[in-house]
C-alpha cells in the first residue's frame, strides 16, 4: 500500500494537498533548516499557537542561472560593459532567472487545495501563503508553538517544514515557520529643543553642505519619479505633510502607501513611526516633485522580503530607502539556533541584485553604532566587530554619516568642537566624559550619544565585489579601540589590519543628531533627528533629481562611484585622518581612496551628476 500510495501521489500532487501527518513522514522531504528545540538553553514559556491564529509563510524558489544573475547585475551597472544600462523589467528578470508560470501556478495550485491562500510574486521567486495554524501545521508537517527566548517572544516548530518530493524540488526554503527578528530605526535623537522647522536644520542644509542646491532647485526636481522607502513602522500621513507645507513643498497627490505584509511579527522590532516620518520628510523635500511610496511591512524575516519584492515588482520606484538594520551576529546566531534558514542572506542578496538588475538605485543606512554589532540577549557584554545588514550587501548603496563643525554646549562641563566634517563618532563627548561623568547619568541622551557613531566594516557574510576590487584602502584599515569594557578610553592608539569582504559604507553624509535635521511627528511634535537613516532617503531623492534630468535610471551607484573616485575629477571630499575621525573603532586610511569609517567620503552632487553615465 505505501509504494501504491508513492506512485499515486506523484501523480496529482500539483493538484492535491499531501497533509503532513505522522503516518506519511516517509513521503515528505525537509525544505529548510529552521529550529530545532533541543539547540535552544533559554526557553521558557513554551505553548501552542491557537489554531485559528492566521500565519504568513513565504516560500522562496529556487533561482536559475544564479551566477549569471550577478553577473548581469554588475554588467548592466558598470561603463565599459556591453550590457550597460540594459536594465530587465521585472517580466525579463522573471524569463531569465524565476520559475516559469507553470511552475508557480503548479505550486499555487497545491496550496491552495491545503486551504490555504497562495499568491505569486511576478519575478518566479516567492510565493505568499496565508492560513491558519491548524491547516499550516497540517500543510508543512510543523507543530507551530511560542516561547520566550533572550526575553524575546519567538514562533518556531520542532519539526522541520517538510513537502512532497515533487512540490518542495523548486522551493529554496520556507521562511517564517520561525521569525524572531532583532533590530531597530537607524534614527538617533539630539538633546537640543526644536520649537519649528528652520533653515540651518532643514534637508536645505544637505542640499547646500553637498553643492546639491542647484540640482534640486532647477531642473524636473524628481517630476515623473518615485522615491521609494521601505519601513516596518506606521506612516505618519498628516505630520508628513505638515512638514512639507512648512517646508514649502508640494503636498497634493505624492504620498502613497502600499502594505506588503509579514504579519507575523512577534513585536520584538521598534515600529517607532519616527523613522518613517523622517524618511519621507527629507525625500519629498529633497525631491518636491517626486512622489514618495512608502512600502509597510511588519518587522520580521518574510516582512523584509515582502517589501523588497513588492517594491521591485511594481518597478514604479527608481530609487529605494532603508533606514533598518540588524547585526551580522544576530544573523549567525539565529542561525546557528534554526531560527532562520542559513540562506537568508543569499536570499535577500538575490532579492537585491534584482533590483540592481532594473536600474533601481537602493540605498541603506550603514547603522548607528559604529562597527559595533547587537547583542541577541539583553545583556551587559559588550558587542564584537560586526558588520550591518542589509548595508553590507554589494548590490545596495550603503550611506553613513558624518559630523558638520560645530561648537556647542550642552550641559555644565559637556561641550564639542569639531572643527572640520568628520566622521560621527561619539568620541567627540569622551573628554567632556571623563571629567564629568555624573553629568551624562544626569542626562540619558548625552549618555546614549558616547556610543553612537556611523556604521561601517567589512563584512563576514559577503565578498569583495569587483567594483571594490584593487582600490586602495579597501580590505585593509586602521582602527582605535575606542570602547572598553570599562567605558569609553581617550587617545587608544593606532592599530593596522587586513580583512576581506564587502567594505562598507560607500558614502557619508551629515548624520550627527547635534547637527542633524529637524522631523516632525504625530506623538512628539517637532525634535531634532540625526542617524544614517536620514542619509539614505536622502540620497534616494537624490537619485530621483538626477533621474529626472536623464533618459535612463541612475541604476546601481556603486560601480561608477569607485570608478570615478580613483580619478582626478572625482566628486569625492574624503575624510582619510587618522585622529578625531572615526566611528569608535575604524578610522581614516590618509591618502588613500577609501576606509571604513567614511568610505569614499561626502559627494559634491554637480560633479557627480556631470560625470555619472
Amino acid at each position: 500500500m505505501k509504494k501504491m500510495g508513492l506512485i499515486v501521489t506523484s501523480l496529482v500532487v500539483g493538484l492535491i494537498c499531501f497533509g503532513g501527518i505522522q503516518g506519511q513522514a516517509a513521503k515528505l522531504v525537509t525544505v529548510a533548516t529552521p529550529y530545532r528545540q533541543s539547540r535552544l538553553q533559554h526557553l521558557y514559556h513554551v505553548k501552542k499557537v491557537a489554531k485559528k491564529k492566521t500565519v504568513s509563510l513565504d516560500i522562496v524558489l529556487k533561482p536559475r542561472q544564479t551566477k549569471t544573475l550577478s553577473q548581469l547585475a554588475l554588467a548592466v551597472n558598470t561603463t565599459d560593459s556591453q550590457s550597460f544600462k540594459g536594465y530587465l523589467t521585472p517580466q525579463q528578470f522573471r524569463a531569465k532567472f524565476g520559475q516559469s508560470s507553470a511552475t508557480t501556478s503548479r505550486l499555487t495550485r497545491y496550496f491552495r487545495a491545503c486551504h490555504l491562500q497562495a499568491t505569486a510574486a511576478n519575478n518566479g521567486l516567492l510565493i505568499r501563503v496565508k492560513g491558519h495554524v491548524a491547516t499550516i501545521n497540517k500543510a508543512f508537517a510543523v507543530n507551530l508553538k511560542t516561547a520566550r527566548y533572550h526575553g524575546k517572544k519567538i514562533q518556531f516548530s520542532k519539526q522541520n517544514p517538510r513537502l512532497p518530493k515533487q512540490v518542495a524540488q523548486p522551493i529554496r526554503a520556507v521562511v517564517g515557520v520561525t521569525n524572531l527578528m532583532i533590530a531597530k530605526s537607524l534614527t538617533t535623537k539630539s538633546p537640543a529643543q526644536v520649537k519649528h522647522l528652520t533653515a540651518k536644520r532643514s534637508p536645505t542644509k544637505f542640499l547646500k553642505q553637498y553643492h546639491a542646491s542647484n540640482l534640486a532647485t532647477s531642473g524636473q526636481q524628481g517630476a515623473g519619479q518615485t522615491v521609494g522607502i521601505i519601513s516596518f513602522g506606521h506612516v505618519p500621513t498628516a505630520a508628513i505633510k505638515h512638514f512639507w507645507r512648512q517646508a514649502g513643498v508640494p503636498t497634493t497627490g505624492r504620498l502613497e502607501t502600499k502594505t506588503t505584509g509579514g504579519a507575523t511579527v512577534m513585536d520584538n522590532g521598534d515600529d517607532s513611526d519616527d523613522e518613517t516620518a523622517l524618511d519621507a520628510e527629507q525625500a519629498g523635500t529633497i525631491a518636491p516633485r517626486a512622489k514618495v511610496r512608502v512600502y509597510t511591512a511588519k518587522f520580521s524575516d518574510i516582512g523584509w522580503l515582502d517589501a523588497f519584492t513588492t517594491a521591485f515588482a511594481e518597478n514604479r520606484a527608481s530609487s529605494l530607502s532603508l533606514s533598518w538594520g540588524l547585526s551580522e551576529n544576530i544573523l549567525r546566531d539565529l542561525n546557528r539556533d534554526h531560527l532562520l534558514t542559513p540562506l537568508y542572506g543569499d536570499i535577500m542578496n538575490t532579492l537585491l541584485a534584482q533590483g540592481a538588475i532594473q536600474g533601481i538605485s537602493t540605498f541603506v543606512a550603514s547603522g548607528d553604532t559604529g562597527a559595533y554589532g547587537q547583542n541577541l540577549s539583553e545583556s551587559s557584554a559588550m558587542p564584537g566587530i560586526e558588520a550591518d545588514f542589509p548595508a553590507d550587501s554589494p548590490w545596495v548603496t550603503a550611506t553613513g554619516g558624518s559630523t558638520l563643525p560645530s561648537k556647542k554646549t550642552f550641559a555644565p562641563g559637556i561641550s564639542v568642537n569639531v572643527t572640520r566634517e568628520r566622521t560621527w563618532g561619539g568620541d567627540i563627548f569622551f573628554k567632556s566624559y571623563h571629567q564629568h561623568p555624573l553629568q551624562f547619568i544626569k542626562h540619558p541622551i548625552l549618555l546614549e550619544e558616547l556610543t553612537a557613531a556611523s556604521g561601517g566594516g567589512i563584512s563576514s557574510l559577503y565578498g569583495t565585489p569587483k567594483y571594490q576590487q584593487g582600490v586602495a584602502g579597501v580590505n585593509t584599515y586602521n582602527a582605535r579601540k575606542y570602547l572598553t569594557a570599562v567605558g569609553p578610553k581617550s587617545g587608544p592608539k593606532l592599530i593596522h589590519g587586513y580583512r576581506s569582504g564587502r567594505n562598507y559604507p560607500d558614502v557619508v553624509a551629515n548624520a550627527d543628531p547635534i547637527t542633524g535635521y529637524d522631523i516632525y511627528s504625530k506623538n512628539d511634535g517637532w525634535e531634532l533627528m540625526g542617524g544614517t537613516s536620514a542619509v539614505a532617503p536622502q540620497f534616494a531623492a537624490m537619485a530621483a533629481v538626477m533621474n529626472s534630468d536623464r533618459s535612463q535610471r541612475m541604476g546601481l551607484w556603486n560601480p561608477q562611484l569607485y570608478a570615478l573616485a580613483q580619478t582626478d575629477h572625482s566628486p569625492f571630499t574624503r575624510l582619510d585622518a587618522a585622529t578625531n575621525n572615526g566611528n569608535l573603532y575604524y578610522v581614516g586610511q590618509p591618502g588613500k581612496v577609501y576606509n571604513q569609517a567614511a568610505g569614499l567620503g561626502t559627494v559634491n552632487f554637480e560633479k557627480l551628476a556631470r560625470s555619472y553615465q
